[in-house]
């Protein structure tokens, strides 16, 4: 229970390093992303997202992406699955064609959306 205040407090003091008075929220949400965010596949690690289908004949899908072709690809399902692309675009992480007709947008605290067509589907990862 302590550790919130604290926590709290130390993003306070980085706030407050700003350069102007202006930048302080910014730099504020910059240093709990970066403190407490986690970046996709930067360690080489598989991903898992869980999200809503939006077949209603469906409820949940899960998808997994793997690391693959030594880092240069995103495969979807195994290292072996078929090869996506993974930009970065506005802060987060793109993977296009790991599962086809699918792109999926994954943001530094653990969610994203999935879009298929003009639909967006909020998703969670780890």
């Amino acid at each position: 229970m302590m550790m919130k205040p604290l926590i709290a407090l130390a993003l306070v003091a980085l706030g407050a390093c700003s350069t102007s008075f202006g930048d302080g929220p910014r730099a504020i949400g910059a240093a709990a992303t970066d403190a407490f965010g986690d970046t996709p596949f930067t360690d080489g690690v598989a991903i898992s997202a869980i999200t809503r289908d939006p077949n209603p004949l469906r409820t949940i899908q899960t998808y997994k992406f793997v690391p693959c072709q030594q880092g240069r690809a995103v495969c979807g399902d195994s290292s072996t699955g078929r090869p996506g692309i993974l930009t970065l675009e506005d802060g987060q992480y793109v993977v296009r064609g790991a599962y086809p007709g699918k792109t999926f947008y994954f943001d530094r605290n653990g969610d994203g959306f999935m879009q298929v067509g003009q639909v967006l589907t909020p998703l969670a990862w780890n």
